[in-house]
């Protein structure tokens, strides 16, 4: 369905459920796949049976974004897309939630997110273009009480998206959203392995599987969308338009 050969696509958080998918649908696709997360971006590269590079990041930490790239471009040269898929949840109010873990959401969230857009930004431009795809969330679109702190980063990740999306435009680099519905992945359930937001009564009533959200991102990130930029793209099972009763 998509054809990303030639081209040099880096994902962060790629060992998760959702990144993995991603990094696996990507190669297959042929692209050279850029695999990066703080533990297991080597093995996971390794596993992909195509041209791959595994790349331990932070994303909070400038240093390991030049590193990336520098590694990036030595291997297969520029860079073409950049998936912002890392991210942090952590449960808990407005009053309840402890600073340091508040600000611990919103440094990989929001910051990470930013630092990845400032790293890529300069090898995209050698490349003549590129694109961007952040992957948000319906925390991002409605309340989400009890995750405040994610909620806040999702709500200020839109923001950058326009203010990117304006920025890069004159260098043809594309930013984009994708914003997921609940995924079936261990950010759907709580410490104690409750669902956080129930799906039995929404028009879709089930999670989406990592796969189905992969469709969605790589459609982004790929010339299908090249005129899209500053756009959000909403796949939440329906979650936005409210329970059916």
């Amino acid at each position: 369905m998509f054809d990303f050969t030639g081209k040099t696509a880096l994902i962060t958080g790629a060992t998760g459920a959702l990144g993995t998918a991603l990094s696996i649908r990507l190669a297959q696709a042929g692209a050279n796949t850029v695999v990066t997360a703080l533990t297991g971006a080597d093995q996971l590269a390794a596993g992909l049976g195509g041209p791959a590079l595994g790349v331990r990041l932070d994303v909070t930490n400038e240093s390991d974004w030049s590193e990336a790239i520098d590694r990036t471009e030595a291997r297969f040269g520029p860079l073409d897309i950049l998936i912002n898929n890392a991210a942090h949840l952590s449960v808990g109010t407005t009053e309840s939630i402890p600073l340091d873990e508040f600000r611990r959401v919103l440094d990989t969230n929001l910051i990470g997110a930013l630092l990845g857009i400032r790293a890529a930004a300069p090898s995209m431009r050698k490349a003549g273009g590129g694109a961007i795809v952040n992957v948000n969330s319906i925390a991002g679109l409605s309340a989400a009480p009890g995750l405040v702190a994610y909620s806040s980063s999702k709500w200020a990740l839109r923001g950058l998206l326009r203010a990117a999306a304006k920025e890069l435009a004159p260098d043809n680099i594309r930013v984009n959203a994708v914003h997921p519905g609940i995924i079936e992945t261990p950010l759907a359930y709580g410490p104690d392995g409750t669902e956080l937001v129930p799906v039995d009564n929404l028009p879709i009533p089930r999670r989406a599987a990592p796969e189905e959200i992969t469709d969605f991102i790589l459609f982004t990130a790929s010339d299908q969308a090249r005129f899209a930029t500053g756009s959000e793209i909403v796949a939440d099972g329906g979650f936005t338009l409210g329970p059916l009763t």
